[in-house]
């Protein structure tokens, strides 16, 4: 099966739009009704101080986003910083946040249909059919998101922007008088209600493993997604509240349009109807994709099962997410729950950017040596006002949105401490289901985090073939690899973060403070590829002293073989099989050798029969072997054994397999698979 991966398709006017897309939602067209209830026309200044609050989240997810361009956004920021729980619970408060406020989307557009168009028609059944059509969107890939998207943004833009236009020759002072009626005191509440409405840009670095030169390409789109975001934010708000009283606001559930009926008539009142439609699908399609990709990277980290960790072979989008995602957003959208969806979405994305901002200053320290694109300036200092820009507003949300995010917290909670414990379950299960469970577990095929250390001609043929960049026929592929590059020329690394778009750490790999900075806990499989037979030798060795799990070692001299064996490090020699060895090796450690036959027509296998086998002491003729497979030979304890029909399979055999891919793919399952 050929590996997935990503395609970069989405350049700086591409992300902008899915950055506006998400945050120019249909919380402007709502909000401003509940802002005019608690605030008045101080209203326009809570939009105004929010804009200008969120900046220091902005700049921070700007650096994040350029130095590690992985899908799945704060969470995987989190996930190469801080430690496992505080990471994965990053991922459970971005999914939670993204998936409810999808279905507040979903659910404010069939409101919008059903009080407008059609008064005797099911909210549930509207929201369903949006979230079918727009997963079937989404499915087809980030880009063909952005291209509707881009669409109903510049319908929902234009209408803004003239409302806004327009409107200033109508706002009277007295309207704007006396600007806090109701005092300060609700003021950082009304910040909080209304901070869902600036978290548009954290989805721009949800789909980073799509964009275009990401370091350069994301922390411009966020910085002017923001800055284009809160002015017409600010703009609108104005003319609304001093076009309209706050009085009136106040007392409607669709106070922009109410205000452009009161302000231009029926045309006024059809457009922001229409806008507030573009508004919700836009958002809407925006944020089940960036879900999808935030369960995408729970699942490739092992925290979910790996199956969500799939990426579609045509599409190349998370469609196993994408359908858990679906489903949910279906579920809560057919709630008709819209306030409270809204505030424990709000809960969720607070607590999660406040991990996200604190994960700047454990990237600094951890890993100095870590390529940024972008760097902040002001080290501590913005950091540390982007978590209290987040934190702070957290007490000041509404009680049963507190009670329900404390309970989403602990159910997250519940989910990460209850993997090792389903392993102690499963040690005490009937024998009968613990089987099927090593079963499952022994043919799972998790993906591989491979360290490159070096960036030159060899490290590149590397990771090119196990991004599938190369015009080989792949066998065994079963989960694209997350690879991290090691290299201390800085042109090289410019050169490695245009072409690939993955984490570079400049510096000498051999040098024990880099390897720690890239951590041993981010790492399966290492490879020291240089090409220099002495300082591969020295790398891979400190590499294997540091504790890495699996470590290779690409020489020219096999000299040096014994001695990398000697230390546990896999001794490659033979050049031209390099990249296809390594692509073997990670995706079948329990498999010795990989030849591809005729270019690519068949190949020779050397498979593992492993403990408590299922083919043990079973003849070849009884395995069920494809007939286009030839069992070529057999090695038991250094025992060249001919296979014959009625030759029985140990377990410790190395059975030597050879045909087509397909054939042999079949037949290595078949030896590897355990009762």
């Amino acid at each position: 099966m050929q590996s997935v991966t990503y395609h970069r398709s989405i350049g700086l006017f591409g992300a902008v739009m899915i950055g506006i897309g998400a945050m120019m939602g249909p919380g402007i067209f709502a909000l401003p009704g509940e802002l005019a209830h608690m605030v008045g026309p101080l209203g326009v200044l809570v939009y105004l101080v929010m804009g200008a609050l969120t900046i220091f989240t902005a700049l921070n997810y700007s650096e994040l986003g350029a130095a590690i361009p992985l899908a799945g956004g704060g969470y995987s920021f989190t996930s190469r910083t801080l430690p496992r729980p505080l990471a994965f619970l990053t991922g459970w408060f971005f999914w939670i946040g993204n998936t409810l406020a999808c279905a507040m989307y979903a659910l404010i557009f069939a409101l919008t249909i059903k009080v407008y168009f059609w008064p005797g028609a099911s909210l549930a059944l509207i929201a369903l059919a949006t979230t079918i059509v727009f997963g079937a969107v989404n499915l087809r890939g980030m880009s063909e998101t952005v291209r509707l998207v881009t669409i109903m943004n510049l319908i929902e833009l234009a209408t803004l922007v003239g409302f806004a236009v327009l409107g200033l020759a109508k706002v009277e002072a007295p309207n704007l008088q006396p600007l806090a009626p109701m005092g300060w005191e609700p003021f950082v509440p009304a910040m909080a209600l209304i901070y869902i409405s600036y978290v548009g840009f954290e989805l721009i670095t949800v789909a980073s493993e799509e964009i275009v030169d990401p370091g350069r390409t994301i922390p411009r789109a966020i910085l002017i997604t923001l800055g284009l975001g809160t002015a017409i934010y600010v703009s609108v708000v104005f003319v609304m509240m001093g076009g309209v009283h706050y009085s009136e606001l106040a007392q409607t559930d669709v106070p922009f349009i109410f205000a452009a009926d009161r302000l231009f008539g029926g045309w006024g009142r059809w457009a922001a109807i229409t806008a507030a439609i573009m508004a919700s699908l836009s958002a809407f399609s925006i944020t089940l994709g960036a879900a999808a990709r935030v369960l995408f990277a729970l699942g490739r980290d092992g925290h979910f099962p790996v199956a969500l960790a799939r990426l579609h072979p045509r599409f190349r989008t998370p469609h196993v997410a994408l359908a858990v995602c679906a489903v949910m957003v279906a579920a809560f959208g057919a709630s008709g729950i819209v306030r409270l969806v809204a505030s424990v979405a709000d809960f969720g994305y607070l607590m999660g950017l406040g991990l996200v901002n604190y994960a700047v200053i454990a990237l600094r320290r951890r890993m100095p040596s870590l390529r940024r694109p972008f760097k902040v300036g002001w080290y501590p200092a913005i950091p540390i006002l982007g978590m209290l820009s987040c934190w702070l507003f957290v007490p000041a949300l509404e009680p049963r949105s507190l009670l329900a995010g404390t309970g989403l917290t602990l159910a997250g909670i519940i989910v990460y401490t209850a993997r090792p414990a389903n392993r102690v379950v499963m040690s005490r299960l009937p024998a009968a289901g613990a089987r099927l469970l090593l079963l499952w577990k022994a043919r799972r095929r998790p993906l591989m985090r491979v360290l490159i250390m070096s960036g030159g001609r060899q490290a590149q043929n590397i990771a090119d073939r196990l991004l599938a960049r190369d015009d080989f026929r792949l066998v065994f592929r079963t989960a694209e690899h997350q690879l991290t590059f090691v290299e201390p020329d800085e042109a090289r690394c410019k050169m490695l973060e245009q072409r690939y778009g993955v984490p570079i750490y400049q510096g000498d790999p051999s040098k024990k403070e880099i390897l720690e900075q890239v951590g041993v806990g981010n790492v399966d499989v290492a490879v020291a590829a240089s090409d220099d037979d002495g300082r591969n030798v020295i790398t891979a060795l400190q590499a294997i002293r540091l504790g890495m799990p699996r470590v290779m070692a690409i020489v020219q001299d096999s000299e040096y073989i014994p001695l990398l064996a000697e230390h546990g490090v896999v001794a490659i020699s033979a050049p031209w099989a390099t990249a296809a060895l390594v692509e073997n090796y990670l995706d079948r450690p329990g498999v010795a050798e990989l030849f591809e036959i005729g270019s690519g027509v068949a190949g020779l296998v050397s498979v593992l029969v492993p403990e408590r086998a299922k083919v043990e002491g079973r003849e070849i003729s009884q395995i069920g072997i494809p007939r286009e497979c030839v069992v070529a030979a057999i090695i038991r304890s250094d025992t060249f054994v001919v296979p014959r029909g009625n030759t029985k399979v140990k377990s410790g055999d190395y059975v030597v397999l050879v045909g087509p891919h397909d054939a042999v793919k079949v037949a290595n399952d078949l030896l590897a698979e355990i009762v």
